[in-house]
């Protein structure tokens, strides 16, 4: 959504038409005039990254705008839009929120946000009918290739329901329920485009590259003009855009974190989700454990605490921040044993200084000298 400001309408309409070298040119000076900090310029990337469909890194900087231009409509319309474009429909709705809160004295405003409200909730009920059938669907399947009665393609059929629940917010299918479905329907048909298509996908989630690499060399064996390829072409060439995605998800991904611990519901499902679809993610759980320990649920907190570190022992990131945890916790023994663990893994100098800072900063500082040693 646009309002007028000089310069937005004409870049809405030239940068749909550009082709990708000459798009990523024109973001990278956008992005370097809005580093300045004039909100016009911050307005105009804002717009640019998500008429280029860069959701994530549009919707940071629409939440900048929102606190330098509160009075400007179209700021909290197009955070709502971003939010919702990269599948955070709550997001989506606390933005329409605090727009109304922000217009509450004009009544004229409030009814316009009332009605992009009232879409929204519309689109979410549509939403959940749609993911209650590919359920009732998955299941249907589910129960006739148990039985025997599979026709030829059920296989991929299923396969691509399980990967689209995977995928939901709020769902219950894993990554490792997907990937099974997947390799199954591969195996039905070896050489099937789909087929490989959904199973590199799938293993691209589940972050199994090498088994990745042969299902892509298997691909462009039957398919060698696939999106697919053609998209992990994309990806392996340098590109600024992409790499400012990636550091845009880390930075959301910090804030999810931090949401999380401080009590937000929407963050902590958020995180429950991305467990569902990167259950390796080791960022994910210690998310999820100070969440759990920040509201009381202690017990909960300290089981997650103790698989993680049996099942990721030897990882820096892990005993780093299981180190914090169980301080916290007043379980100042164990505290020690990570952060001695946490020493020994880190992979160079400044990664145990960052150890160092971190005790200081929780205030564990008697065990600076206690875990020089042993480290």
């Amino acid at each position: 959504m646009i309002d007028g400001t000089p310069g937005e309408s004409e870049l809405a309409q030239e940068l749909p038409a550009l082709a990708p070298g000459p798009a990523e040119q024109r973001l990278a000076d956008l992005r370097e005039r809005a580093a300045r900090g004039d909100p016009a310029h911050l307005r105009r990337y804002a717009l640019a990254l998500s008429v280029r469909g860069h959701p994530e890194l549009a919707a940071r900087e629409w939440e900048d705008l929102t606190r330098l231009q509160p009075s400007s409509l179209p700021v909290w319309f197009n955070l709502a839009t971003a939010r919702l474009l990269c599948n955070r429909p709550a997001g989506a709705a606390d933005a329409l929120r605090r727009a109304r809160e922000a217009f509450a004295h004009d009544p004229a405003v409030v009814a316009q946000v009332d009605a992009r409200a009232r879409e929204l909730q519309v689109a979410r009920d549509r939403v959940a009918q749609e993911l209650r059938l590919q359920e009732l669907q998955a299941a249907a399947l589910r129960e006739r290739l148990a039985a025997g009665c599979g026709e030829p393609g059920d296989r991929l059929r299923l396969a691509r329901l399980l990967a689209s629940l995977m995928y939901s917010s709020g769902g219950s299918v894993t990554v490792d329920e997907t990937l099974a479905a997947a390799r199954a329907a591969h195996a039905e048909a070896p050489s099937a485009p789909a087929a490989l298509e959904l199973l590199v996908a799938v293993l691209t989630q589940a972050q199994l590259f090498e088994e990745q690499a042969e299902a892509l060399r298997k691909l462009e064996a039957v398919a060698p003009h696939s999106e697919v390829l053609t998209g992990v072409r994309e990806v392996s060439r340098p590109n600024p855009s992409f790499e400012a995605d990636v550091a845009a998800r880390r930075s959301r991904t910090r804030d999810l974190l931090g949401r999380a611990i401080e009590g937000d519901p929407e963050a902590e499902g958020e995180i429950r989700d991305r467990l569902r679809q990167y259950p390796d993610a080791p960022e994910y759980r210690i998310g999820l454990i100070m969440a759990l320990d920040s509201r009381g649920e202690r017990a909960e907190a300290l089981r997650m605490a103790r698989a993680l570190a049996a099942a990721r022992d030897g990882d820096h990131y892990v005993h780093f921040h299981l180190t914090q945890f169980y301080w916290h916790l007043g379980d100042p023994g164990e505290a020690r044993r990570h952060c001695v663990r946490a020493l020994q893994t880190a992979p160079n100098v400044r990664d145990r200084e960052e150890v160092h800072v971190m005790l200081r900063t929780i205030g564990a500082g008697p065990l600076i000298t206690e875990v020089a040693g042993d480290a």
